[in-house]
């Protein structure tokens, strides 16, 4: 059994509503091994985006931790300084959006947004810095990379916005890339893409990640492990081929008919 590079422990998270708190997230226990892709599965409102963001402690204002831990390498992150999380986020555990136009910075060109992280997660010079924009344009499959790195992200097609935002992610040298829905607005076609880029930077990057998604399809075709989560629970977790060949749960099977 692959060693745990994350443990959510007892994650509780409620929201306020006119009637009292609500629970988001309740008690909710996860892992994910190193080297592997975990797929966090269940529909809108069932709480695994609020999931992926607990880890990196961006949840809205509205949302309010109770209870729980997020170990990452044995530390508590839910304990850690602000200076502490500025080299987590970006540096240790990346992040892709679900919609990179509203994550980019629509002002900056997409070289500069890069640059950015390597300027905080990196020892490069500005020389070795546009070198390494160049090659992580160049990993993810966008093609003429310098021109690339002076466009904007209104510029580029969907499918290459993502990829960029994928470049971003993994500029810091993370361990962990949690990825929200990353190929929900694209195409079957570019989906697909995306799918296989993933499997690529896993392997050769040596990566962790978390895929937070309701398409099995895409579970079947890159995860490792499967959670399945509804209304803020998680109530099933295994190896994608067991959970996706015999699903025990109901909740779970519901979500295999919906793919047939």
């Amino acid at each position: 059994m692959p060693t745990s590079l994350v443990q959510l422990e007892n994650i509780t998270i409620t929201v306020w509503e006119g009637d009292g708190r609500k629970v988001v997230l309740n008690r909710a226990n996860l892992e994910i091994p190193e080297l592997s892709v975990t797929a966090l599965v269940g529909g809108s409102g069932s709480g695994k985006t609020t999931t992926g963001l607990v880890i990196l402690r961006l949840l809205p204002l509205a949302l309010k931790l109770q209870s729980g831990k997020v170990l990452f390498n044995g530390e508590n992150l839910l304990e850690a300084s602000g200076v502490r999380l500025r080299q987590i986020r970006g540096g240790e555990i990346g992040m892709v959006f679900q919609e990179p136009l509203d994550a980019f910075n629509p002002v900056f060109s997409i070289g500069y947004q890069i640059d950015e992280v390597l300027q905080v997660h990196t020892d490069l010079n500005r020389i070795q810095r546009q070198k390494r924009i160049l090659e992580l344009l160049d990993l993810v499959g966008l093609p003429d990379p310098k021109r690339m790195a002076r466009d904007y992200p209104h510029q580029l097609s969907g499918g290459m916005r993502q990829r960029a935002m994928i470049a971003q992610a993994i500029a810091g040298n993370p361990k962990l890339i949690i990825a929200d829905e990353p190929t929900s607005n694209l195409d079957v076609t570019l989906q697909a893409h995306i799918i296989e880029l993933f499997k690529k930077l896993k392997d050769e990057l040596k990566l962790s990640i978390l895929l937070i998604t309701h398409d099995l399809g895409m579970v079947a075709h890159m995860a490792d492990h499967v959670v399945v989560m509804t209304q803020g629970k998680i109530v099933e977790r295994g190896t994608a081929k067991d959970v996706l060949s015999s699903p025990k749960h109901s909740y779970t099977q519901e979500l295999m008919d919906a793919l047939l």
